[in-house]
């Protein structure tokens, strides 16, 4: 008899333990027959956690505002001037195009280039490419700081397939050429232009215009 008491007194201990643990992992908001008090307490760091939470959400909200209001419309480098690293694999041609073409940037006074023999230390890098399925002559990617607009990186690109043949487009050496002076135009900093531009976003139809000029110095009196 004693043993049998003893046997009901563990199990009802175990049965206790069973459900103390239970009643804490389920979720607070089931209903519960009991209401624990260290659930009560839980309920309301929750509840208080909930309004800081939206307060913060708030918070949030504005300071996206801010944000979206502070990122820049447009983007150059801090100053008119860049560093240029050609990597054009001993292609004389898009070299030749590449030279006359930073020349010309450079006649008009607008924007400053300088070859550098370093890549690590240059603002912008000139590649090649042969991607023959894409339908871009050339392409330029640069980095620039969002809320300041000041570009610290670029990397232009000059896709032989087009620019040199390997396609059913015959692009003459002026149009390579208006094909780099272009792709440098965005490295400086201009956007595309649909009028009578070099910036004019397809066919490398134009070299560098009067319009092209101002609106470099433009972007640089910002």
């Amino acid at each position: 008899m004693k043993r049998f008491c003893h046997f009901l007194s563990k199990l009802a201990c175990a049965l206790v333990v069973t459900f103390t643990i239970e009643s804490t992992v389920a979720p607070i908001a089931e209903n519960s027959v009991f209401s624990w008090p260290s659930q009560t307490v839980y309920a309301k760091k929750t509840a208080k956690k909930a309004k800081k939470a939206k307060k913060k959400t708030k918070k949030t909200k504005k300071t996206k505002k801010k944000n979206t209001a502070a990122i820049a419309s447009s983007w150059h480098w801090k100053k008119p001037k860049a560093s240029v690293y050609i990597d054009l694999d001993n292609n004389e041609e898009l070299i030749s195009a590449t030279k006359d073409a930073i020349d010309a940037w450079n006649d008009t006074k607008a924007f400053t280039f300088t070859e550098t023999k370093s890549k690590k230390k240059a603002n912008i890098v000139i590649e090649q490419v042969y991607s023959p399925n894409t339908n871009y002559a050339g392409y330029t990617t640069f980095h620039y700081y969002v809320k300041t607009g000041i570009m610290y990186s670029a990397v232009t690109r000059l896709n032989i397939y087009y620019l040199q043949n390997f396609s059913p487009y015959s692009y003459t050496y002026q149009r390579i050429l208006n094909t780099v002076e272009h792709e440098l135009g965005h490295a400086i900093g201009l956007k595309h232009n649909n009028g009578v531009s070099v910036m004019y976003p397809t066919g490398s139809l134009y070299p560098i215009e009067p319009v092209d000029v101002e609106n470099v110095q433009k972007l640089y009196k910002e």
